[in-house]
């Protein structure tokens, strides 16, 4: 896929980013209590460079794309004619930019990712119709909240994703540096995303974590004025320029940036994440990272 159609599915995926959605967690849990962390694999077969992982859901497996930004998993109405749920209610939210977005929702939804399975609330939304004709039918969009009662870690240039024990998470994060992070949860403690702390001369700003942005780095106006730092081009238009990002506690990575409008500070994207391993506590928003060997942080 060419960038200009990857932004375009990213201004879509991001719908999950801000949602004050009002919806109840079903339990999850790794099948047959197994006391090992499962790994599941991240494939680009069906959306190019998006990661998806394989889902069973109903009688079908299909590929999810993992979208770490999104505060809610989503499923298709195709998905939902599988399961036999009629989707009911409505969630409303915003995204980063602050478009209002509604949809409806199907409860206590069996989700089977390779060893892992959790049985949640989710988002029901034609997610198709941000894709153009010829992509491989997808079912929806796995987010944290899909690992809600988890540690996970991300390793997006091993392209695999690990579900932790707790004795894993003990020495996955041996060697990690703490982030500075926040859990945000919505209005009604439904949504799962963190946002990751980095400096600026005017005081710390707060990034969203969110592996659904294939462009630059986002940042809104007000932390472009913290940052001393701004994307004017000499038309007076704006452009895509390199800056030095500095994550508290990482260390300094130096990546291209623009500005957006957005109701958030910044936001993190697919490049500066693969940069890295990053472990998340999702059920506290606690993160730890460390910089992949290829690609030193300073």
């Amino acid at each position: 896929m060419n960038r200009k159609f990857i932004n375009k599915i990213f201004a879509a995926l991001i719908v999950g980013l801000v949602l004050s959605v009002d919806l109840t967690f079903a339990q999850t849990a790794i099948t047959g209590g197994n006391a090992q962390p499962v790994e599941i694999k991240l494939d680009h077969d069906a959306l190019g460079r998006a990661p998806t992982v394989k889902v069973q859901i109903g009688s079908k497996t299909l590929p999810f794309m993992f979208d770490s930004g999104g505060g809610v998993t989503i499923i298709t109405p195709d998905v939902a004619r599988e399961i036999r749920c009629t989707p009911f209610g409505q969630i409303t939210g915003y995204n980063a930019g602050g478009t209002r977005i509604d949809m409806k929702r199907c409860d206590d939804v069996e989700m089977k990712i390779g060893d892992f399975s959790a049985r949640i609330d989710v988002g029901v939304l034609d997610v198709m119709t941000f894709f153009s004709p010829d992509t491989v039918q997808i079912g929806g969009f796995v987010t944290l909240q899909t690992f809600a009662d988890h540690a996970i870690t991300i390793d997006l240039t091993g392209n695999r994703l690990i579900v932790e024990t707790e004795k894993s998470l003990t020495e996955r994060v041996k060697d990690m540096k703490p982030l500075e992070s926040r859990l945000v949860t919505g209005q009604s403690g439904a949504e799962r995303i963190v946002f990751v702390a980095a400096n600026s001369p005017r005081g710390k700003f707060w990034m969203n974590f969110d592996t659904g942005n294939f462009g630059a780095l986002q940042f809104a106006p007000h932390a472009q004025e913290m940052l001393g730092i701004n994307f004017d081009a000499p038309n007076r238009a704006k452009m895509t320029k390199p800056l030095k990002l500095d994550l508290i506690n990482l260390g300094t990575i130096e990546m291209p940036g623009r500005e957006r409008q957005m109701i958030i500070d910044a936001m993190l994207n697919y490049d500066t994440i693969s940069k890295m391993t990053v472990t998340i506590d999702v059920r506290t928003g606690k993160m730890w990272a460390k910089m992949n060997p290829q690609t030193p942080g300073k």
